[in-house]
Parts: structure tokens; sequence; C-alpha cells
């Protein structure tokens, strides 16, 4: 059984990127740091993956990063019995040392490249940066639209819920949830994670089934925002003692997905696609009838959420693409000889 967690540290949104860059490791936890630097083509996703591959010869528990722009690729990697980072950090998500020298390092990649062997393909690359960023902003001006529509969907549908069931079916899932017991931890926090992502392959969710993990499902009406549901747990968790990892939405800034609670090896989804021991159904908050009056609306809402939605993975595909071309204008300049002995010191240094 694989002992590698997969997530998402950042994520395309309506307004730009979405950034875990500070949660992947508690700060306290953390106690090497090796950024990556270079651009496209030097060898930064594998550099993690040989990284992940021999300080984890044991097994050891470690959280995969995988970049939303590029679901095949690394971000980060976190092997925490090490304490240890590694994690790229360009843009989007520049990431500079803190504690320079005693815990955190900067890796130049880019060091691997010979530069003037690549000036006189400048303008081909300026070009294609260009049209990169381009294809950025038409996936975010569809995100915006998602946005949009999902808040107007969520009010329509807040209108007609009953307060009062809401209220008492929250307080019955804190109850289940909060059933289980363990050893709180000394000072809880909340940690912001992301799972869910619109990629060039199309609307990724990153959970699995996990025998190991009580999974429990909050079903509701897909128009349903279950984000109060949510942080009330949390904030009832958080007051029991025990961490939280919300799941951020990346097409809704603010909202949540799902809920987890590690201590107590429990996850609270709205996905329907895990296998759960336990459903709590919201929808019964909504009055039979209570929607007649805004159908029309919302499924005029749900065309257009699948619509958009289309068109983002498609305008992230084309930056795909176009990110794949600049690769081809760096990987023939690459010193990979200098490359393997750069991976080779930072793992005696690791080892050390």
């Amino acid at each position: 059984m694989s002992t590698a967690r997969a997530l998402f540290p950042g994520a395309m949104g309506p307004e730009g990127f979405i950034s875990c860059f500070d949660h992947l490791i508690p700060e306290r936890d953390l106690r090497r740091m090796l950024i990556l630097k270079g651009g496209p083509g030097v060898g930064k996703s594998t550099f993690m993956r040989r990284i992940h591959a021999a300080m984890s010869e044991n097994d050891e528990p470690a959280m995969l990063y995988f970049c939303s722009g590029d679901p095949d690729s690394l971000d980060a990697v976190v092997i925490p019995t090490r304490g240890l980072l590694i994690l790229d950090g360009t843009a989007p998500h520049i990431v500079d040392p803190k504690i320079p020298g005693a815990r955190d390092s900067i890796i130049n990649l880019g060091a691997c490249l010979d530069e003037a062997a690549m000036r006189p393909r400048l303008a081909h690359i300026r070009a294609c940066m260009a049209d990169h960023a381009a294809c950025s902003r038409r996936a975010r001006a569809f995100m915006r639209s998602i946005c949009a529509l999902r808040r107007d969907s969520a009010a329509a549908v807040s209108e007609c819920i009953d307060e009062g069931r809401m209220h008492r079916m929250t307080g019955a899932l804190t109850a289940a949830v909060l059933s289980e017991k363990a050893g709180p931890a000394a000072l809880p926090r909340v940690r912001p994670v992301i799972t869910d992502a619109i990629t060039p392959k199309g609307e990724l969710c990153l959970l699995t089934d996990d025998r190991r993990q009580r999974v429990i499902r909050l079903a509701c009406h897909d128009a349903m925002d279950l984000t109060p549901v949510l942080r009330a747990l949390s904030h009832a968790a958080l007051q029991a003692g025990y961490d939280v990892e919300e799941h951020l939405s990346p097409t809704m800034p603010g909202a949540l997905l799902h809920l987890s609670i590690p201590a107590l090896s429990t996850l609270v989804t709205t996905a329907g696609t895990l296998t759960s021991e336990q459903t709590f159904d919201f929808s019964a908050c909504l009055p039979v009838g209570g929607l007649l009056r805004r159908e029309c609306a919302l499924e005029q809402a749900r065309a257009g959420i699948i619509r958009h939605t289309q068109q983002a993975v498609s305008a992230m595909a084309q930056a795909k693409e176009l990110h794949d071309e600049l690769e081809t204008f760096y990987v023939p300049n690459m010193d990979f000889a200098k490359w393997q002995a750069i991976l080779d010191e930072t793992l005696q240094s690791l080892r050390a």
C-alpha cells in the first residue's frame, strides 16, 4: 500500500493562482527546505522524484504535490518524518529562503544551461511565453464566469433552505464525526489544502479510497454550497483539540469542498466518488417544491458552468502545449551530467 498522499499545492482560480505553498508542512516541523530554481525543461520535477525515491527507501510517508497546470509533474515533495520540503520556487509560486543556509537552500538547476546557445532563440521564447500568458488569462476569464454562476445558484438555493433543519443536521454531523476520540493536538490548527482543480486534463479530484480512513459523505442539491456546514464542523473539531484540513474550492474563493481531521482518520466530503460509511443528505433541508420557480435559472446556470469549465480546460490544455514547446528550447541545451552531479551532492547532504 502506497504511503504517498497526492495533493495540489495551488490551483488556477477566478482571480489568479490560489496558493497553499505556505502550508505544505507546518513551520514547526520543517527542518530542511530545498528551493529549486530554473526555467522549463531543466528537470525540476524529475529532481524531486529522484529525491523522493532515494529518501523513501523504507516506504516513509510522503506528500506529493502535483502541478495543476501539468498534473504529471511535481511542484513539491514533503517527507514529514525527515522534516524535508523540496519545491519548485519559480513563478507563479515564487519562493525564497526564510532561514538561508541554516535550513533553507536554493538549488539553481538553471546553472546547467548553455545560455549562449539559447540566446539566438530569444524572440521565439518571448513569443511562446506571451502566448502562454494569453491562454492563462482566457482560462481565468472562464473561471470567473464559473464562479459567478456558482455563487448566483448557491444564493438562489440558500433562500429556500429550512435553516432550522440545516442547523439540526449540522449538529448531528458534528456529533457523528466527533464520536471518535483521539489524543488532541497541543496547539490545534487549521491547514488549507487543495485536492480539486481544473487542469489541462479536465476537473481532477485527488481524493482516493483508503481503507484506513473513515469517509462521511454530504449529499445535497448540486447548487448548494455546504461551506457553512463544513466551517461549523471545522470550528467544533478545532475546539475539541484536533488539527483540521480545509479543502479549498478552486472555482469559488473562500468556499470549501471537503474537511479532513487527520487524528480521527476522518474525511467529510461533498464528492460522491468515494466509498462512504455514512451519508448526511442536506437536500432534505429544501422544502418539497421550494425550487420550482428557480429551476429554469438553475438549469441555465448548470449548463453555463459545464460549458465554461470545458472552455477553461481547453485554454489550460493550450497553455500546457505552449509550456511543452518552451521546454524544447531548454532541454537540448542542458548539461545533464552536471545536473546529475548536483543531484548526487544534494542526496549526500541530506543523508549526512
